[in-house]
């Protein structure tokens, strides 16, 4: 089973990728993608979204998507300083326990709000710790994919499904990204590879996770492939993936 999923960050955030094109912009035409493809998916948008591009995000729900949370804001203005104190006093960069509990919150009301439920959730940049879990849990979130690598799918305070499939932001070489550049806070590669190799390693671990009748929990972000080459890649990607059985990630059953 394929468990396609993306990111989708409010204007807030401010990099470099948001200049080139709005990433619920490039929410839709992934969806549309995907529409031709049928091809199910899940979008982590952040809870500032829905309450600040409310119409852009009502577009995005003709489509055959899963809205799940991910943070309100990205953990608001995070800088170097400020991240290396949050790890050191509270073993990641999204804080306290108190921090954390209140912007979850804010992230289900804004939900709420908008006449959704949260049953889902992927923290900003897998910033995720056992306080997390037990805040999502109690707040009535189920499902949480903010891990990485050969990990099953498996329950504690939350069902988790650990993407097994390397992320393309975080392994491809695009835009101002050169092969030597890592993300600072959730890199997984020591060095940057091209697209094409990186869509060429995602074709044979799903071939191989099919074969092996192991779940493919995926992650690409829209508006990467929008700036990547507006699209032409994901489409061979989504082409591909529509050879197999897909599903949202609140479908999956332990």
């Amino acid at each position: 089973m394929i468990y396609l999923t993306g990111d989708v960050h409010s204007k807030s955030l401010g990099n470099w990728e948001q200049k080139i094109i709005s990433e619920i912009k490039a929410a839709r035409i992934y969806l549309e993608i995907l529409k031709k493809y049928n091809v199910s998916c899940t979008l982590f948008i952040n809870g500032e979204c829905l309450d600040c591009e409310k119409n852009e995000i009502t577009n995005l729900l003709n489509y055959n998507v899963e809205i799940g949370g991910h943070t309100y804001n990205n953990f608001g203005k995070m800088n170097v300083i400020k991240s290396y104190l949050y790890r050191k006093f509270f073993g990641c960069i999204y804080g306290s326990f108190a921090k954390q509990r209140k912007d979850i919150q804010k992230t289900k009301l804004a939900f709420e709000k908008f006449g959704l439920k949260m049953t889902s959730w992927r923290t900003h940049s897998f910033a995720s710790n056992k306080n997390t879990f037990k805040i999502l849990k109690q707040e009535g979130v189920k499902y949480v994919s903010d891990l990485t690598g050969d990990i099953k799918p498996f329950l504690k305070e939350v069902i988790h499904l650990p993407i097994n499939i390397p992320v393309d932001q975080n392994t491809i070489i695009y835009g101002k990204l050169k092969p030597e550049n890592r993300e600072p806070f959730a890199s997984c590669v020591k060095g940057r590879i091209k697209a094409e190799e990186w869509a060429e390693i995602l074709k044979k671990r799903v071939q191989y996770n099919e074969k092996n009748k192991i779940d493919s929990i995926i992650l690409i972000h829209p508006e990467t492939m929008a700036v990547l080459d507006n699209f032409k890649l994901f489409e061979e990607i989504a082409k591909f993936l529509s050879k197999y059985k897909s599903a949202k990630i609140s479908d999956f059953n332990l």
